[in-house]
């Protein structure tokens, strides 16, 4: 845990005093290094038997703690949502001043549900590919060194990026203070649901499932982390319910607005709302809602090295 604040932090500085000079390529290597780890992930997954007849169990276990938190962050989002709207920060809009004023703006295009599943299927097609070469014989075991260096390399991208965006400012400044508080109300749901999950299926610590549930969708760290501090069992269930997430945020944004309300489809979205699913959030929900949903995703981003290392170290 210690070396992943360390190595965090300090390539969030780094980027911070060199946000003048944008390093454009890190975006690209950020990519290439989540490509290697699920690949890795995959191998190690690959490399043992056991495992492999137990992923239809993984897959059952990661949807049922998808539906609880999916319960957990509606139920919550809407909540705080009818709140808002009965006590308006401005009585005549019922809207925060610079939420009307981002209203202004057009609404971007809705993409398609094929374009936006995209990177999910890439990340699912290398971690495909390590668990078939690995059974096949293709690729020799790996010595788990790799993946912890591979590890090391993404947390540098990652908190190199984080240092040099200044899309967070800007956010914090557009968005009411209230609304800033979806980040916890998304946490605290999938808490509920990750603690519910460990009611119904006690093969895991409560622990353990409130380490998967924090991803928030982030499933190439957060599975990565988990794998790395409990094993590749656990990381299987966390990489197949982060995307499970993010697919139900993608395919349901639409009807979970009509549902729930507009603070719904980011409060499933998780981490993913400053970047994949930001685009239909904004064309079902309205540009009002984009400064919340970067910042809610920014937030929750931030949170998963520290949160998924943190009940890792308690199970």
């Amino acid at each position: 845990m210690f070396t992943v604040i360390l190595i965090l932090w300090g390539s969030a500085a780094i980027g911070y005093v060199l946000r003048r000079h944008p390093f454009r390529a890190v975006g690209r290597l950020t990519t290439w290094s989540v490509w290697l780890l699920l690949f890795l992930m995959g191998c190690e997954v690959g490399a043992n038997p056991d495992l492999i007849s137990q992923l239809g169990t993984l897959g059952l276990e990661a949807l049922i703690l998808t539906v609880a938190s999916f319960a957990g962050c509606m139920g919550l989002s809407w909540a705080f949502w009818e709140y808002l709207q009965k006590h308006p920060k401005n009585k005549n809009t019922g809207l925060s001043n610079s939420l009307s004023e981002a209203s202004s703006s057009p609404i971007s295009p809705k993409p398609s549900i094929r374009q936006q599943t995209g990177e999910s299927m890439v990340i699912v097609g290398f971690f495909a590919f390590g668990v078939s070469g690995t059974r096949l014989g293709w690729i020799p075991v790996l010595p788990p060194e790799a993946g912890f260096y591979a590890l090391c390399l993404l947390l540098g991208c990652v908190g190199f990026s984080i240092g040099q965006n200044d899309e967070m400012r800007h956010g914090l400044r557009k968005i009411d203070k209230r609304q800033a508080l979806l980040p916890v109300v998304t946490a605290i749901g999938t808490w509920l649901g990750a603690i519910s999950t460990a009611l119904l299926i006690q093969r895991h610590t409560p622990a353990d499932w409130l380490a998967a549930g924090s991803g928030f969708g982030y499933y190439s760290l957060s599975s990565i982390l988990i794998t790395e501090m409990r094993g590749a069992e656990l990381g299987t269930i966390a990489l197949m319910y982060n995307i499970f997430r993010e697919l139900a945020a993608l395919i349901g944004a639409p009807l979970l607005y009509r549902m729930f309300g507009p603070l719904a489809p980011i409060s499933q979205g998780g981490a993913t709302t400053g970047d994949t699913t930001l685009p239909i959030i904004a064309g079902c929900c309205g540009n009002q809602f984009v400064p919340l949903s970067i910042f809610h995703g920014f937030a929750l981003d931030f949170t998963v090295p520290f949160l998924v290392p943190f009940f890792c170290s308690l199970s």
